[in-house]
């Protein structure tokens, strides 16, 4: 693995016919693990196939490289398989003329600039009917748990298993299956997140990994969930706006004069206002985004319980704002259960208790994108 990312770092600067496979602008775990390990793939068995059509597979964080270090259980797990910054691409790394002649294979979205050059597309996301992909490119969208288990489900029916190619993917194997665990919530019943194909894929992921390591016991899995749990929540040495950009979506209309922040946090929104600089760094944070309205989301997983939050803040749309808090007070699909926080008054925004631990920001974000869409 170590070996093709070094590799794979020349074709930033190369005029053979690329394949960028790109992850979402939120780089977390999912994101970037599938993007890695997904070209990896691609590009052994490129190297190994008769086939006339060539291409190389290049795996590209859709982050700027100076946001890396935001992204704490990313570095984390990375960095136990020896992989640096150095042997990663960012999206701030390519110039806009590799991207204007690259084809593009889509991990973890589906809706993105690339998509009329896009082959193939591997997304656990409910289908958005405005992506405009092309009629060429092949789907992989099916609503599991996790991404990586998509990926791996891939890999898994695509490459035979004698122990000499099996040894090579070792890396990959626990790669995907921590991730797997971790977007899974551990497979907790209360977080529901889950679906059988994760339990499946991880379980064959783990035979696999049990029959290359020559005897020595896997990470069990509540450890390995602890540790990638406190390696996301390590925000000591973040500050407020990095903590505002560490995993960050931003939703825009049609002709892209009106943004939407997205920000989540390792933590619970609650806390993150309690920060002495919070409020600063919010304005700032909309300012730096163009953002007309900031929605703040909280997750904090403790002991095996999930809590959410979620708060409103508007800096140029009151009546798109309210628009919007309606809408989450009243959807049904899935209903968030939200119970108001009184005496709140952060920036002037509204500040939600979210009871269906289940609902996350993936059913928040097409919500408020079909909002925007009908915007004139």
């Amino acid at each position: 693995m170590l070996n093709f990312l070094k590799q794979a770092r020349r074709f930033v600067n190369s005029a053979e016919p690329i394949c960028i496979v790109l992850g979402n602008e939120s780089c977390d775990l999912d994101s970037a693990v599938c993007a890695v390990t997904l070209a990896y793939h691609y590009q052994q068995q490129n190297d190994v196939s008769n086939n006339q059509i060539t291409r190389n597979f290049l795996p590209v964080l859709n982050i700027p490289r100076r946001d890396y270090t935001l992204k704490t259980e990313v570095n984390y797990i990375f960095r136990q398989h020896a992989i640096g910054d150095e042997h990663l691409t960012f999206r701030d790394d390519l110039q806009e003329d590799l991207l204007t002649r690259s084809e593009f294979i889509l991990v973890d979205h589906h809706v993105s600039p690339f998509t009329t050059r896009c082959l193939e597309v591997f997304d656990h996301r409910i289908f958005d009917e405005q992506a405009q992909l092309s009629n060429v490119c092949q789907l992989h969208i099916e609503l599991v748990g996790s991404c990586a288990t998509l990926i791996a489900e891939e890999i898994l029916k695509s490459i035979s298993m004698p122990d000499a190619v099996a040894k090579d993917y070792e890396t990959l194997f626990t790669l995907l299956r921590s991730t797997i665990v971790l977007d899974t919530v551990n497979f907790s019943a209360s977080a529901n997140r889950a679906t059988p194909k994760d339990i499946e894929i991880c379980a064959k992921l783990e035979e696999l990994l049990s029959k290359l390591s020559n005897g020595k016991p896997l990470s069990e899995r509540t450890k390995l969930f602890d540790i990638l749990v406190a390696a996301r929540a390590d925000i000591s040495s973040l500050t407020s706006m990095q903590l505002l950009r560490k995993d960050l979506k931003i939703l825009s209309n049609g002709n892209g004069s009106v943004n939407i922040a997205i920000p989540g946090f390792p933590m619970l929104v609650q806390q993150f206002i309690e920060r002495t600089d919070a409020a600063t760094a919010v304005k700032a944070f909309a300012e730096e985004t163009n953002s007309v309205i900031v929605i703040l989301m909280g997750m904090l997983v403790k002991n095996g319980n999930v809590q959410r939050d979620i708060g409103l803040i508007d800096f140029k749309s009151k009546q798109l704002c309210q628009t919007i808090r309606e809408t989450l007070l009243t959807t049904t699909e899935p209903a968030l259960g939200l119970q108001h926080y009184e005496n709140c008054n952060f920036l002037n925004g509204s500040l939600y208790k979210i009871c269906n631990i289940k609902a996350t920001r993936k059913h928040v974000l097409p919500l408020v994108k079909q909002l925007l869409d009908r915007m004139q």
